[in-house]
């Protein structure tokens, strides 16, 4: 009964405590600024009474009351500067001890994510490979050919969770700083038409045609591993999202400056008005434009963003004007390397 108020009272500590530092340092500004004010009148009054005092000497005397009065207004405002400071000091260590908090908490989340997905890769792999046994019947036909189909289902499901296991492993490596770059000249012409081979058969399970076009070959100082998951990712994605009979297409080519860039296209759906500008997070796009699959845990742009991120890079997902998604994969200038010339676009049909 009493847990609810608790909990509440527990979770607004923290809002009440920057509350009270936030009216703490309010406080003692609004005393500075009224010391001031004092001060500046004091003077006043202090130079009016020696203006007098020339006329009449007598009167010199008028002239000690607002300087007294100026010398404590002076000791106060030292007082309540020195409160300002304390108090900007304290508030200082208390954003800095809630940013580690919050690093800490996501530090703990990452290397749970890793812990977890790596205990499920075992058990997944068993699973894997069992069903696929029972598929193929190699032990000896079933008595009954439902249970082939239900083991291809167990295989299906058992890699489809394999993959989301290794996504989440993928980025909790990122997050936790244990995903190493390995830094080489790529050629990203060359990477872009193998990533488009590699993704051919799935794309042709789902009549997409895919177009390479190569209006330069530029090549990267990069992790070339890390720059085909994430041109792999993107394909996979815009594929994932366009309907039977579509295109996809990746554009390979290098801006005025000479920063290399690929961009893929699709004619999907694309983006509702409330995803643009797209925050990139986990659980976005995928988790809920694909009603037809059932597919995809959220992390194939969350990934492909962390990954730019450690190149410098970025990432920008546009809406097309005739339909469909843009999403632009941009490297900075100071990696490109001397580039080969190139301007044949290069198609690449599905049903190749």
């Amino acid at each position: 009964m009493t847990q609810a108020p608790m909990d509440r009272a527990a979770g607004a500590a923290p809002h009440s405590g920057r509350a009270a530092e936030g009216r703490g340092f309010d406080e003692a500004l609004a005393e500075a600024r009224r010391s001031v004010r004092w001060l500046a009148g004091a003077l006043a009054v202090f130079v009016v009474a020696l203006l007098l005092a020339r006329l009449r000497a007598s009167l010199l005397w008028l002239a000690a009351a607002p300087l007294l009065f100026a010398a404590i207004e002076l000791f106060t405002l030292g007082r309540t500067l020195g409160r300002l400071s304390a108090a900007r000091r304290a508030e200082a260590h208390a954003q800095a001890a809630r940013t580690a908090a919050a690093e800490a908490e996501n530090q703990a989340k990452s290397r749970f994510l890793a812990e977890m997905s790596h205990e499920l890769r075992t058990p997944l792999n068993a699973v894997i490979g069992f069903s696929e046994v029972m598929a193929q019947e190699v032990l000896g036909p079933h008595a009954n050919a439902a249970y082939r189909d239900y083991a291809q289902d167990i295989h299906a499901s058992g890699r489809h969770l394999l993959a989301l296991a290794d996504d989440i492993l993928d980025l909790a490596r990122i997050e936790t700083g244990h995903r190493q770059v390995l830094e080489t000249a790529v050629n990203l012409g060359a990477l872009a038409q193998d990533c488009a081979h590699m993704m051919r058969l799935g794309a042709a399970e789902r009549d997409i045609t895919l177009i390479v076009t190569l209006n330069a070959r530029p090549r990267l100082w990069a992790d070339e591993r890390a720059v085909r998951q994430m041109v792999l990712n993107l394909m996979a994605n815009a594929v994932k999202f366009t309907p039977a009979g579509g295109t996809v297409e990746l554009f390979v080519d290098s801006d005025a400056e000479g920063a290399p860039f690929c961009a893929v296209e699709d004619n999907g759906p694309g983006l509702a008005d409330a995803e643009l500008p797209l925050a990139l997070s986990a659980h976005h796009r995928e988790s809920r434009l694909d009603p037809a699959s059932g597919q995809g845990a959220g992390l194939g742009l969350a990934i492909v963003r962390a990954l730019a991120q450690m190149h410098e890079a970025r990432l920008d997902l546009t809406e097309r004007a005739t339909g469909g998604t843009r999403a632009t994969l941009s490297f900075p200038a100071s990696r490109a390397l001397a580039a080969a010339e190139g301007t044949t676009p290069t198609p690449l049909l599905a049903a190749e």
